[in-house]
């Protein structure tokens, strides 16, 4: 039995009013085993289950599940809340169009902040597409304004999660016109991974049962490809790929939010399984964990979309906070890449002070010196190298051709810009095959056969 087939079939066992282990330990006291039908239950409605409204409108009908997760500026404790009740009030001060520069496509200089964002999330029955592939589950988090109560006048905010979901595939007209009615007035998109799955599927959706639509109903323009659309899979990778690997969203909760999910939670890979499920006996117990996943997935897009807007803020403010040693490397190359030399320098020398390990160190060092470098700083970016050389080691030709090219043309000392060839040619050829360049050699014997003609005219 695959591995896919085997969760399943354990997160199935939870549907059962008596479980697996209770029949057999019955079965130890001497009592008559229990069969699978002496300890399932009726199938329960997920109305039962999630509190929720049916949703009219001229397509048909759907079901909708509403919940306030964090009330703004408010620290008690809600089932659903953020990482950290203070995180969406810090979100609604973050500038979207710290991201613009690295991420043009994204047109999130057109975004002020987030107050008339979207976090949205899809559940659907494949990865495909086509007409058999629906989004049986539509989650859409925003920024509400919350009642006032009479003895205060402030203006505070909730994070509201909707989720559309179809009970049937019938339902899914009524959930696309009701998906348009919920985008009406949002400005920008947050996802995670949506500009590739998310938005383009549910395009896709609207075409596929735009016949089944009113007339007037289509893809909402919070879907188009000239909306604003933070999608934070891709600054999470740049920022912190290096160090954990998996940028799946869950990893991203435990190891940067510091959350873990409770477990209630149901992993994705499964979800398409339980939805056929249910649609073939009706009980919504496994879909109550899909609705918490989905809302789940919506609430830590809003704390992950604070903490990387509030990076790329201050990147070296954060380096105190949710930058390990591995991420301050990996901001710092971005930092560069953006011409922002003085946060890239600070941000290569503090990841220096704390990385260990011949590849990071190697790498920190060549980023800084090519930093340096670039900005004719030529004096401290020989020490620079000269550092990369004694505190890495190993055959590493990269430091030895800095300084050979720095003799050559930048110094003029043809004697010291042959040896450090000479040498650079050395851990080339010590070094091993795998890492041995003939293209670097070539060019490391054509550079000290040039040096040394031009010595010997010289002399």
């Amino acid at each position: 039995m695959s591995s896919t087939s085997e969760r399943l079939r354990r997160l199935q066992g939870l549907r059962r009013g008596r479980t697996a282990a209770e029949a057999a330990d019955m079965n130890t006291q001497g009592q008559p085993e229990a069969s699978a039908s002496d300890w399932e239950t009726e199938a329960i409605p997920i109305e039962a289950l999630e509190e929720g409204e049916m949703v009219e409108n001229s397509a048909g009908e759907c079901y909708l599940v509403t919940r306030n997760c964090v009330p703004m500026g408010q620290e008690e404790s809600q089932p659903q809340a953020l990482r950290e009740p203070s995180v969406l009030g810090n979100l609604l001060e973050r500038d979207p169009s710290v991201l613009a520069q690295l991420y043009p496509a994204y047109r999130l200089e057109h975004c002020p902040d987030f107050r008339r964002s979207a976090f949205l999330d899809i559940e659907t029955t494949g990865l495909g597409g086509g007409a058999g592939i629906y989004a049986f589950m539509v989650g859409i988090g925003t920024f509400e304004p919350q009642e006032k109560s009479a003895d205060s006048s402030e203006d505070r905010l909730n994070f509201v999660v909707r989720q559309l979901f179809m009970r049937h595939p019938g339902e899914e007209p009524a959930l696309l016109t009701a998906l348009a009615d919920l985008l009406q007035g949002c400005e920008s998109l947050v996802t995670f991974n949506g500009r590739s799955f998310d938005a383009p599927f549910l395009r896709g959706r609207y075409r596929y049962a735009g016949r089944f639509l009113p007339a007037e109903i289509g893809p909402p323009q919070a879907l188009d490809d000239g909306t604003p659309h933070l999608d934070l899979l891709h600054p999470a990778r740049r920022l912190w790929r290096k160090r954990l690997g998996s940028c799946a969203l869950t990893n991203l909760e435990r190891r940067v939010l510091g959350y873990s999910r409770a477990e209630d939670d149901v992993p994705g890979s499964l979800i398409p399984h339980l939805y056929a499920d249910y649609l073939h006996d009706g009980d919504g117990r496994m879909m109550q964990r899909v609705f918490y996943h989905n809302r789940e997935d919506i609430v830590s897009m809003a704390a992950l979309t604070e903490v990387v807007c509030g990076v790329f803020s201050d990147p070296v403010a954060a380096g105190t906070g949710h930058l390990q040693p591995l991420d301050l490397l990996s901001m710092a190359r971005l930092q560069a890449e953006l011409e922002r030399l003085e946060s890239a320098e600070m941000l290569f020398r503090a990841a220096l002070d704390q990385l260990s390990g011949r590849a990071h160190l190697a790498e920190s060092f060549d980023g800084l010196g090519r930093l340096l470098k670039r900005q004719h700083r030529w004096e401290e970016a020989t020490v620079v190298w000269q550092q990369w050389l004694t505190t890495v080691g190993g055959p590493d030709s990269r430091p030895y051709v800095e300084l050979a090219k720095f003799y050559e043309w930048q110094s003029g000392d043809l004697t010291q810009a042959a040896m450090w060839t000479q040498w650079a040619l050395h851990e080339q050829e010590r070094s091993p095959p795998q890492n041995r360049s003939h293209e670097t050699q070539t060019e490391l014997r054509h550079r000290l056969a040039r040096l040394e003609r031009k010595l010997s005219a010289g002399g």
